[in-house]
Parts: structure tokens; sequence; C-alpha cells
């Protein structure tokens, strides 16, 4: 702790322990933070702890809390109350479950409130997007001096901002609308002004605030996509709900300016990372830049998804290339169907988890034109020992990589490539720590070997795992037109 003029700077923890989240008591004589102070925490099951601390330098001491992940911590303005986001399962430790707003007594105890779950909402901003970063804005505030709490939600393609009151009785109330997106938000003291960006598929994030209870209009404050919008016209998504066994795939179609109906078009199926995340109501400069290319662009939430609750997201646990396969393949026969595409000019693509899904894919059917798996997963069995997060075998994936490496093989893109026919175009990083270089080489070495038409682009290591985000800009722009160039290619009519 350091004094505000740094004259003083004193230590309140010792060990080799990570703390994170640290929140002020309101009085401002201690300290909330969360930990995991066990031994070899990185292979076990994830058990967060919540401790307390004193300036003073009296020792910390643990909350009794619930177990599993916890993160986003804050105190409530009347000293009562600690809440944080989460949820109670150790073993999940790559979001299969739902995020939850769960809130404890701050002197401690067995008692404690899960305000989302029985709603089956999933906590946080999930959306990815290219024009800002995914998930960086506050998670949770209070209001009404904790007697109610904001927080935002990831539903059917939306980022929304809902309140609950904190007596575990109220249901989740939406603020914000539909068919958008809350990129961030913050609420003045008392809570009864709130500042937020807010944006949709056809406009980018902008400053609003508004007034609660919400009487009146939100207030757009900023406009700073003013000439960017004045010199291009973004496409307006149509949403579509393809239709499987027990449910739906939900998602849009961004089809080219001139488009005819009568038309013969190529499209192309992107598939998201993740794989929890979701696509949905944000401006996605790369989506609109292959459909102002010419390319018809259907992108969905398969099952893996976040968003359209915990079973959806939880069908994959254990099981990539099943379910979520089997709901690519559903949307592959949808876009096929759709008036004015020609069905033997498609292209599938994707990143991370989508690069994953787009090497699967072309290891399991041969219908695409050609394929761009970019910082793809390709061989589970070194990806789990080489990626920057701690694996924790035998968790997420049956198996492991040193002497039960089956289960890992079975789920691996790089297991099939001796069935691919598809043109493929790999793009990936030496700078990305989340998918090393390592699973491009692999698959690329692969493929090159037995003399299939595969490319690899490799950028240098100032780039990362999310390069087409946040990367340089020319290197982001060199990546786009070597997709379009890639596209152009093998999506030309014969």
């Amino acid at each position: 702790m350091a004094a505000a003029d740094g004259s003083s700077c004193r230590r309140l923890t010792d060990g080799r322990f990570e703390c994170h989240s640290l929140t002020w008591s309101p009085d401002g004589s201690r300290i909330a933070y969360i930990t995991d102070r066990r031994e070899d925490s990185d292979r076990l099951t994830v058990s967060d702890s919540i401790c307390v601390v004193g300036i003073d330098g009296s020792e910390p001491v643990e909350l009794p809390s619930p177990p599993g992940s916890k993160s986003e911590l804050t105190w409530s303005p009347n000293d009562k109350l600690l809440a944080f986001t989460g949820n109670t399962d150790p073993e999940d430790n790559w979001g299969t479950r739902n995020t939850r707003v769960i809130i404890i007594p701050s002197t401690g105890s067995t008692e404690w409130l899960d305000l989302t779950g029985r709603f089956d909402l999933e906590v946080g901003y999930h959306t990815l997007g290219d024009c800002h970063m995914t998930g960086g804005g506050q998670v949770l505030q209070w209001l009404q001096e904790g007697e109610s709490i904001l927080f935002p939600v990831s539903i059917f393609g939306s980022v929304r901002l809902f309140s609950c009151t904190t007596d575990g009785e109220g249901e989740p109330l939406p603020i914000s609308d539909p068919h958008s997106e809350l990129g961030g938000y913050h609420a003045a003291p008392g809570g009864s002004l709130v500042a937020y960006t807010h944006g949709n598929d056809v406009t980018p994030l902008e400053l609003y605030s508004m007034r609660l209870p919400l009487t009146d209009s939100p207030q757009q404050i900023s406009n700073m996509n003013r000439d960017f919008l004045a010199e291009v016209c973004p496409i307006k998504p149509e949403a579509v709900e393809i239709g499987r066994n027990g449910g739906a795939v939900h998602g849009w179609i961004l089809r080219p300016a001139n488009f005819t109906f009568n038309g013969s078009w190529p499209l192309v199926l992107y598939v998201h990372g993740g794989p929890h995340t979701q696509y949905g109501h944000t401006f996605f400069h790369e989506l609109q830049f292959l459909a102002a290319s010419g390319f018809v662009v259907l992108y969905t939430n398969p099952r893996g998804s976040k968003g359209y609750g915990e079973a959806h997201t939880r069908a994959i646990h254990r099981a990539w290339g099943t379910v979520d396969w089997e709901d690519i393949q559903l949307a592959a026969d949808y876009g096929a169907s759709l008036p004015g595409v020609d069905a033997s000019r498609m292209a599938i693509m994707g990143g991370s988890y989508g690069g994953y899904m787009t090497a699967w894919a072309v290891g399991h059917t041969q219908r695409f034109a050609c394929a761009i798996a970019d910082r793809l997963v390709a061989a589970n069995v070194s990806m789990a020992g080489t990626t920057d997060f701690a694996w924790r075998h035998g968790l997420n994936f049956d198996g492991n990589s040193w002497d039960n490496t089956q289960p890992l093989q079975a789920c691996s893109p790089l297991s099939f490539a001796a069935a691919v026919t598809t043109p493929l175009l790999l793009i990936h990083s030496d700078g990305d720590l989340r998918c090393p270089i390592g699973q491009a080489e692999e698959m690329f070495a692969a493929l090159r070997h037995m003399g299939k038409t595969v490319e690899f682009v490799r950028y240098p290591a100032e780039t990362s795992h999310g390069m087409s985000r946040n990367g340089p800009p020319d290197l982001r722009i060199d990546r786009l037109q070597r997709n379009v160039d890639w596209l152009n290619r093998w999506l030309q009519k014969q």
C-alpha cells in the first residue's frame, strides 16, 4: 500500500501468491481481495478465496465463501456485503458454467446468495468484435447503498445492463436495449446517473448517459464515429434461427450491398473463437469488409457459445468436434440453401477455436471450396503443455499429454490431416501465447508433407493472439487483404 503522495509504501501480504480484484471497505480501513494460496494451485481444481487485510498491517483473514472461481470483487457502500462474479463448480476452469453474481456478508459466513443462477443468465461481456477489446468494462456496481446491484448480461447475441436487488428475492431486470451491445458502464455516486458505451451491428460504440429509474430516453454524449459513418455504409445483418432437434442455431447473414437474390454469390461461413463467447449485435469491421468485398457472410452461435443458457454452453464440455460440428454443418446446409448463394463456392474460416473448427471441418468434409484457419488449435497434445494458461488435465478434456493421449488426439484436427482436400490458408503470430505458433507449424508441416494445398502466413513476434483486433494497423490491413485474396482465388466462378 502506498500513500497518495507517494511518501510511504508498505507491503500488506506475503507469499508467492497472486492477489487480484482489490476493493476498499467504505471506511478505508480494510482491503478485500481474491487469491488462491494453495501450493500447486495451477494443477488443482479451481478454488479461489476471499481475504480481508487491514491497512494497519494486521494479518489477512480468509472469509468463508463458496467454492469455485471468483473475480470482480466489490464492497457494498453500507459495509455489509461483498459481491463477486463466478460460479461454484471447482472443476469449471474454462467457463462452461454460467458466470453468476454472488454475494456474501462482509464479515464472513457460510450463507451466500446466488442472485442470477436460477435465471440461467451469463454475466459479463462476451460478444466478440474487432473494434474494441471484449470483456474490458466494469462488471459490478452497487446501487442504493447496497440494496441493489448493476451488472452486464450476455444474452442471445446482445450485451445488456441488468439490475437486481440483493435480498435474493427479486428477478434480474434489463435496463439497456435489446439487439445492442453494452461496452462498459459506470454509475455516479448514488447510482441515479449511469454513463455507458453502447452500439449495435451498424454503429460502433458511443458514449451515452441515462438516469435511473429509467423514465426518459438515454442521451447520446459522443459522436466519435460520425465521419467514419458518413464515409461508409454499414450493412444491417439479418438475424436467422436455423432449426435443429431440441433447439435452434442463432446467427446472422450479411449480404453485399449490391446483392441480388437471383444471382450466384459466394458465401463465407465464419466461426467464432472461445469457444465460450458469442457473436452478436456489435459492429464487426472484418465481417462488414468481407460483405463489401462481395461475399455473403453467415456467422452463428453453435452449441458451446455463451448467451443461450448454461446447457447450450456446456454441451461441448469434454466434447469438442461433436454437437458444435453438427451445428456448423447445419449452418453450412442453411447457407447453401439461401436464394442467390452458389453452394459450390462456399468457404469456412475462423480464429482461435474458430480456427480449430475450420481445420476440423476440412478434415471431415469436402464441401468447402477453401478455408482460412487463423491462430488455430490443431493438436491438443502439444497445446496442453505450451499454452499460456494452466490446462488442468482431465477437467475440460479427457486424457493427458503423456500416457493417455488418445482422447486429446481424437478431438485434434491434426489427427484428420490426411483427409484434407480443401485448400487451406493458415494465419498465425509468433507472439501468440494462447495458441502458440507450433499449432500452425504442426498443421502446415503435416499437410505440406502430404502434398496438400496449404499456405502459411506467419506474422512477427510483436503480434499476439489478438492481432486481428489489436495488432499493428498495417499488419491488420495486410491480413484482411490476404484473406480476401485467398477467398477470391478459390471462390471465383469456374
